[in-house]
């Protein structure tokens, strides 16, 4: 009985209002009101979102301190092997050019950073004798750790554009260095790549020589014509 009284008192002051025009402010007031506790939620929401993010981005600049700090503190232990490593690029590059290289070791945000320079930067195919001096002082490193690679695998890209004399230079140090060590060291060669005017004297090219390819039927590998 009382539900029923309110319910008339509701419609009687609905049509009230109806009648006075007010009907239609108030429902458009009701929807606004709906659509402010609708954006509110959507502003809450994208408020938590952010600050999920910023959290993320706090612990993510942490985790990279504390693996930058790692890598410094594991810099630190290996130091021996780094400054050993920076003098066997540096013999490796005097050996070539005559001429100091310069190999840095630093700690950056993402972790170890490598720079190397020979004073000759100019020269043609200088860049490729810088990867050639960093991959020869790895294969010198390797050699003397067990298990390692214990081989050093070279082809022509490595040489082309290098002046043949430092092309001559550099076989006879990997050449030197691999029978020092005890590592292998194998070179796939273009026959007009092989600076045979520029060996010193007492350096026997072909006694190095195991495998030649030519484009007729019996010198290809399987059956791919070089």
């Amino acid at each position: 009985m009382l539900r029923y009284s309110n319910t008339n008192q509701r419609a009687s002051k609905l049509g009230v209002l109806q009648t006075h025009g007010a009907l239609e402010e108030y429902t458009r007031l009701q929807e606004l009101y709906l659509e402010g506790r609708s954006n509110l939620n959507d502003i809450n929401q994208r408020i938590d979102e952010l600050k999920k993010v910023e959290e993320g981005k706090s612990s993510l600049r942490i985790e990279k301190e504390v693996l930058k700090q790692r890598t410094r503190q594991d810099y630190e232990e290996r130091h021996t092997q780094a400054e050993r490593a920076i003098a066997l690029f540096n013999s490796n590059s005097q050996a070539l050019y005559d001429a100091p290289g310069t190999l840095a070791i630093n700690v950056g945000q993402s972790g170890f950073q490598f720079n190397v320079e020979i004073e000759r930067d100019r020269s043609e195919g200088i860049g490729k004798m810088k990867i050639f001096c960093y991959d020869l002082m790895f294969a010198q490193l390797w050699s003397q750790r067990k298990p390692s690679p214990n081989i050093l695998i070279h082809d022509s890209t490595l040489f082309d554009g290098v002046d043949e004399r430092q092309v001559a230079l550099a076989l006879e140090l990997a050449a030197r260095e691999s029978e020092r060590l005890g590592f292998k060291y194998i070179c796939a060669l273009n026959s007009d790549m092989v600076p045979s005017t520029e060996f010193s004297s007492g350096f026997n090219f072909d006694s190095f020589v195991r495998l030649r390819l030519t484009d007729d039927e019996v010198g290809n590998l399987l059956g791919i014509s070089f």
